[in-house]
């Protein structure tokens, strides 16, 4: 399907930083993906584009991480994957679980223990992800949240002045699933468009209109135009990277297990070649720079593993 922005995707951390530093789209899209009664929200953490240098190992974990304070006290972290892991919904719990702890802490720390119970915030949280994570749900959109396994009634706990509240709950947007066919609230729909970098089939909001008109080069500073062309450079010389990978593992002779993907088939490949077999491939991929982990996750070799093999 034709890309809405032929250069430059939604999803690139840059663009996405930029997205959500705006505090009327960040609110729009909590509103519509998690059903909340959202007014007004503060960017917490996750929109500074100048504060670091980025290199070509960030590209290889997580995409954008942002956290916002809705109007409630209720916190949302969001987070852009567009590298599929094996780990990231058990890395998404540990982030939301630590942010709760680490709320009620400050909390301790300021003297409020009497109250820093009644006092804790929720935590919620968003993923989107350009791949499949959830194979065995049809929707591209996914909430989930503490409920009862026999009535399905939420697990509400008490909050400021008597609120009840779900602590936790977490929203999948799976990019890949988009069908412009499938049944979705036009609500979500407009924002799997948005960031599925997609045709909008209907006329999008006020504020997805805004967050796409951010994607016009002609409203990038000179220094955001550069950091952004640089970071395209430095993703499409990691996927070049990647192709070489498979390029070579296919002369390996394990073709057979790239076909079912290349995931599963350099695992399948390398458990069945021998012992130097295994070492020269890992060595080729590590040559063409990547990093252990990302080498760990391609292989599904734990860093131990692949230590082993390598001392």
């Amino acid at each position: 399907m034709e890309k809405r922005h032929k250069h430059v995707s939604p999803t690139l951390d840059i663009m996405a930083k930029k997205i959500f530093s705006l505090p009327e789209v960040t609110v729009a899209f909590i509103r519509d993906i998690l059903d909340l009664d959202v007014v007004d929200a503060q960017i917490l953490e996750g929109t500074q584009l100048h504060k670091k240098d980025f290199d070509e190992d960030e590209l290889f974990s997580t995409s954008v991480d942002v956290r916002a304070k809705l109007n409630d006290g209720t916190e949302v972290i969001i987070e852009i994957q567009v590298r599929k892991q094996h780990y990231f919904l058990n890395r998404f719990h540990y982030y939301l679980a630590n942010q709760l702890v680490e709320n009620v802490q400050q909390l301790r720390q300021q003297g409020q223990t009497h109250k820093m119970y009644e006092q804790m915030e929720p935590v919620y949280g968003i993923a989107i992800l350009e791949k499949t994570l959830l194979p065995d749900e049809e929707s591209p959109i996914n909430t989930y949240w503490m409920a009862n396994s026999r009535t399905g009634k939420p697990l509400h706990s008490f909050y400021k002045d008597g609120k009840q509240q779900n602590l936790l709950q977490i929203a999948f947007l799976e990019l890949d699933k988009y069908n412009k066919d499938k049944h979705i609230r036009d609500e979500g729909r407009q924002w799997l468009e948005f960031f599925g970098n997609l045709p909008f089939s209907k006329a999008p909001s006020r504020a997805v209109t805004h967050a796409d008109s951010l994607l016009d080069s002609s409203s990038w500073t000179q220094e955001e135009k550069a950091m952004i062309d640089e970071r395209i450079r430095i993703q499409e010389n990691y996927d070049m990277t990647m192709e070489t990978a498979i390029d070579e593992a296919r002369e390996e002779g394990i073709e057979k297990g790239l076909e079912q993907g290349l995931e599963r088939g350099l695992k399948q490949g390398l458990e069945r070649g021998r012992h130097e077999e295994r070492l020269e491939l890992i060595h080729k991929m590590l040559s063409k720079g990547l990093s252990l982990e990302v080498v760990s996750d391609v292989t599904g070799l734990s860093l131990e593993e692949l230590e082993g093999l390598l001392s």
